[in-house]
């Protein structure tokens, strides 16, 4: 066993006897309460590996760290990637004395069931994860332990810095005042439109030491089949201050070492719309940006992207409407 399963034990082990409800053998109905302010609010995980506690077993590591990630949204929503399959649910802790360590449990999860070529953990993941009781974050890492001894999920913070999930208040009064017409009266689940949601990435486009901020919008009322709305900002004393909009773009978003008038050139896909796909390349004019450049989808324009990585509607920080 290795020293570090030793010590994660004896901290299992002490933690059970001051918390009973870790120790129960079968899936729990309590629900924590949840707290969106902790340390593990608005993260993204790559799961490394699961280690048993049972040496016989030992530890089963993933074939691809990418294929099976986790999103502990801050309104208390988890979206997991389980290879070919999602996973979606709640999830809720209860901090110990410490916030790095504590309870940790899922409540009950949606999951795909289509069929993962092998090697595949999904099935393994999907039937293990009721049962996690506990976590501790360390190091980057965060430790998901099953309830018994049960093992050990080892998952590694994903530290892309060119795309936040962090709700930020600031920002969405700004997004919120471009679009009064997105309102409580237009969000009807009935007919589909729900609530839109959003990431954002920080870049210092004009190199000026202060940092614009790229925001994309997602849901029915801001997407097309071409791409969704990709706002820029610029942070000034009473607020942000809108540079350009665009509309169906793809993300992720190249920033190009290349300048036009102090500011660098940007570009992204376009696809869908019946239209062939092809990199669009845009140049600041002293105003705004505009369309400059066409070229083949198949060689990836040099570049520093931003918004990237895989991402689905519900990833996104809900927006709440204009009242």
């Amino acid at each position: 066993m290795t020293d570090f399963r030793f010590i994660f034990k004896l901290f299992l082990l002490a933690f059970t006897t001051l918390h009973p409800l870790l120790a129960s053998d079968t899936p729990s109905n309590v629900t924590l309460e949840p707290s969106h302010t902790n340390i593990l609010a608005g993260t993204k995980w790559h799961l490394i590996e699961f280690q048993s506690m049972d040496d016989a077993q030992g530890i089963k590591r993933t074939d691809d760290p990418s294929k099976y990630t986790m999103n502990l949204h801050e309104d208390g929503t988890v979206t997991m990637k389980l290879n070919c399959n999602i996973a979606k649910g709640t999830w809720s802790i209860k901090e110990g004395q410490s916030p790095i360590s504590g309870q940790f449990q899922f409540g009950k999860l949606a999951t795909t069931r289509a069929f993962c070529p092998p090697p595949s953990m999904d099935g393994f993941i999907s039937m293990q994860v009721p049962y996690i009781r506990s976590y501790l974050f360390k190091d980057e890492k965060l430790y998901l332990s099953l309830m018994a001894d049960g093992g050990i999920f080892v998952w590694k913070k994903d530290t892309n810095e060119s795309m936040e999930m962090k709700a930020y208040p600031k920002l969405e009064t700004a997004i919120r005042s471009l679009y009064p017409g997105y309102n409580d009266k237009l969000i009807n689940p009935i007919y589909g439109v729900k609530k839109a949601r959003y990431v954002y990435g920080h870049v210092d486009l004009n190199e000026d030491g202060n940092s614009e901020v790229f925001v994309y919008l997602m849901g029915s009322i801001f997407c097309g089949t071409g791409g969704c709305n990709l706002l820029l900002f610029t942070e000034e004393e009473n607020g942000y201050r809108l540079i350009d909009q665009f509309a169906t773009t793809r993300i992720p978003v190249i920033v190009s070492n290349e300048k036009n008038h102090g500011w660098k050139n940007i570009t992204w896909l376009k696809s869908g719309g019946g239209y062939p796909s092809s990199y669009l390349t845009y140049m600041f004019n002293c105003k705004h940006y505009v369309e400059t450049q066409s070229t083949s989808s198949k060689k990836v324009p040099e570049g520093k992207p931003y918004l990237s990585g895989e991402l689905t509607f519900h990833d996104g920080i809900p927006l709440e409407p204009n009242k």
